[in-house]
């Protein structure tokens, strides 16, 4: 994919509320949902993620990745387009007015959708197949920014959607 990332954000997220997002978990591993339709790429993701220390949830739709993320909400979500139900943009919308500083991740097949990522304000995008060692390099980022230094980079003028792909990933 040659998409520029430099394009600007059309919408900001909503600015964050004082609400519990993310969890505050007691231990220090964080936790990912993988919001996925296809059981053999949620399972890929879960097996990987786990080997790495991270605590996964996992949901086979948008609805469910809603009710999964407002039930207990996650440190990060891995958030696929195409699923039945809801799907991915309209479950990160939700997700968004529920939990404004939960960082999310689009991964999908779907084709040129990075201007709707950069457009809705979500923190990174990946096409698939997906590059594990950049993934997981930007799953390590956003579940370890502090809070205050992603209210900062989200509500920033200048913030662009991050393109992760392995040969100009933004490794900022």
């Amino acid at each position: 994919m040659n998409t520029s990332t430099t394009l600007p954000n059309l919408a900001r997220r909503a600015q964050p509320s004082p609400a519990a997002c993310p969890s505050e978990v007691a231990t220090n591993r964080k936790r990912v949902l993988i919001a996925e339709d296809d059981a053999v790429v949620r399972a890929a993701l879960a097996a990987v993620l786990e080997s790495e220390g991270y605590d996964v949830d996992v949901a086979a739709d948008g609805r469910q990745a809603v009710l999964h993320a407002t039930a207990q909400p996650p440190d990060l979500v891995l958030l696929d387009l195409n699923m039945p139900n809801v799907d991915g943009w309209t479950a990160f919308t939700k997700l968004d007015h529920v939990c404004p500083l939960l960082p999310v991740i689009i991964i999908t097949a779907r084709p040129h959708q990075y201007p709707e990522a950069v457009r809705l304000g979500v923190d990174a995008f990946m096409e698939k197949p997906l590059d594990f060692p950049v993934l997981l390099r930007a799953i390590r980022k956003f579940t370890h920014e502090p809070e205050k230094r992603h209210t900062e980079r989200i509500t920033d003028r200048g913030f662009v959607t991050r393109l992760l792909n392995g040969n100009s990933a933004n490794h900022s």
